[in-house]
């Protein structure tokens, strides 16, 4: 099978094509025929070196987001068919190879059948995503009605979708954006309203939305350029919810008594644990899909395989609208 692949970390150009044996169907897993991956911060820093702990074994494969169609099952798979249309949070990572190929082979936990109203490339950028949202949101969280909700970087790629979710279970809900045109769009997402934090202060956000209170729940998820400005906006014993691990140096976090907490959605990629829980989020993710409570946001400019590097590039540098999406076009 063809494969796009790295053999030494560097920059996007380190990407090649290769050829690689097709994988077959072990135990418990299946194949995929891929037809769409999608960009993650967390593959262009296992490209770069910076995530090298992470990296699949050489040549590798990355990429953990998956969407295609099974081409064969292995022993004791019976939820699956061949032909059924999926997707995937599966590999990429620590030994797994992951969907920058014509073939992946996946854990059948952690797959479900695609939304049957979004195409391949639109479900293709929901896997990682979702799982971020929903480990922060729901389970660290259990985020419902009684909460406001202020999701920093409100039209990324985990923001887009914590703005739904949150939406979907009652919270009230705020997003930042850079932009107005990005602010128009978290609203159109379900945000109750969106500012943009170039031109409003944190304390103009505050007061505006909640009285002055502060917020509950402050998710931010650009990373350490927010995180203490999410000191500020969240309210005395609130919580900060953050993905990328960058604590804050604020003064004020202490004497406001403030909860924090960090996800890192791969644990059962890297760690081997709750593989089912992947399913299940991507099927109760399907179900929002379907009944038009969520939407995945992708990038207006879109990427073949062979464009992996470019798209690495777009993802990391170029302020991107929601996911930026790879189709697998040879």
């Amino acid at each position: 099978m063809r494969a796009i692949a790295i053999n030494e970390f560097g920059g996007p150009d380190v990407f090649k094509e290769i050829e690689l044996p097709t994988p077959t169907a072990c135990e418990g897993q299946v194949v995929i025929a891929v037809k769409a991956s999608a960009v993650n911060p967390v593959d262009y820093k296992v490209r770069d070196g910076r995530g090298a702990f992470l990296c699949p074994n050489f040549p590798a494969i990355l990429h953990a987001d998956c969407a295609g169609i099974i081409s064969e099952l292995g022993a004791g798979v019976s939820d699956f068919e061949v032909g059924d249309e999926v997707y995937a949070y599966a590999g990429g990572m620590m030994g797994k190879p992951g969907a920058l190929a014509e073939f992946m082979m996946a854990d059948a936990r952690m797959i479900a059948l695609k939304p049957s109203n979004h195409s391949f490339e639109e479900a293709a950028a929901l896997p990682l995503v979702m799982m971020t949202a929903w480990y922060s949101l729901i389970d660290c969280f259990n985020i419902g009605s009684a909460h406001t909700l202020l999701v920093q970087g409100g039209t990324g790629g985990v923001g887009h979708v914590a703005v739904q979710l949150a939406k979907s279970r009652g919270a009230k809900v705020y997003a930042t954006c850079g932009t107005d045109e990005k602010c128009d769009i978290a609203r159109s997402l379900g945000a109750d309203d969106a500012f943009n934090y170039e031109t409003v202060t944190t304390k103009e956000m505050v007061d505006q939305a909640t009285g002055g209170a502060g917020f509950d729940v402050v998710y931010n998820t650009p990373g350490a350029d927010s995180i203490d400005q999410s000191v500020g906006a969240a309210a005395y014993r609130g919580t900060i919810l953050d993905i990328l691990g960058d604590f804050p140096i604020e003064p004020g976090f202490s004497m406001k008594w403030l909860n924090f907490s960090s996800v890192f959605a791969g644990r059962s990629i890297t760690h081997d644990v709750d593989q089912a829980g992947v399913g299940n989020i991507l099927r109760e993710t399907a179900k929002l899909v379907e009944a038009g409570k969520l939407r995945a946001l992708v990038h207006g400019k879109t990427f073949t395989f062979a464009e992996a590097g470019a798209a690495h590039e777009e993802a990391e540098h170029g302020s991107p609208t929601g996911k930026v999406v790879l189709s697998a076009h040879w």
